[in-house]
């Protein structure tokens, strides 16, 4: 299990001579779960989201190494791909949502589906999903999302 972390923080900088900045989120703390049976599509999202800034992630390559691995890793927030080998993404979220921790059952979900299909973000909303986005995956669009989800934006 390989488990990367580092400090975020919240912060004010004060200049010498000038006015205070405005707060910013420093994202590397902020704990996000990969779970994608492609080893080669799980790591061009982890890179996207060190691109991104985000570096404390974890990769489960299947859904049942996510379910034993997401209570102590304690993400943020979890992004599934729609197809997984051992049961689908929309099988992984229900999972999730009747998990005995609270913990486990209130972190939202990101569905990564294979194509863009018309209907899969009315589907995967249904689902209980905060979104859904096509492969590969728009480093602006998962900014987006996770810009707003860390800073407590409707979504």
């Amino acid at each position: 299990m390989q488990i990367q972390t580092q400090t975020v923080f919240r912060s004010h900088l004060v200049l010498d001579d000038g006015p205070e900045l405005a707060p910013e989120w420093v994202p590397s703390i902020f704990r996000i779960l990969i779970v994608n049976e492609d080893m080669r599509s799980a790591d061009t999202l982890k890179h996207t989201l060190h691109d991104l800034g985000y570096f404390a992630t974890f990769t489960a390559y299947s859904a049942r190494r996510a379910l034993a691995a997401v209570e102590d890793f304690s993400p943020a927030v979890a992004l599934l791909d729609l197809e997984l080998p051992d049961m689908t993404g929309y099988q992984l979220a229900s999972r999730f949502r009747t998990h005995l921790s609270k913990n486990v059952r209130q972190v939202p979900l990101l569905a990564i589906a294979e194509l863009a299909r018309f209907g899969n973000d009315v589907l995967t909303r249904a689902a209980g999903f905060m979104g859904c986005l096509a492969k590969p995956v728009s480093p602006l669009a998962l900014k987006v999302l996770l810009d707003k989800l860390q800073t407590g934006g409707l979504i």
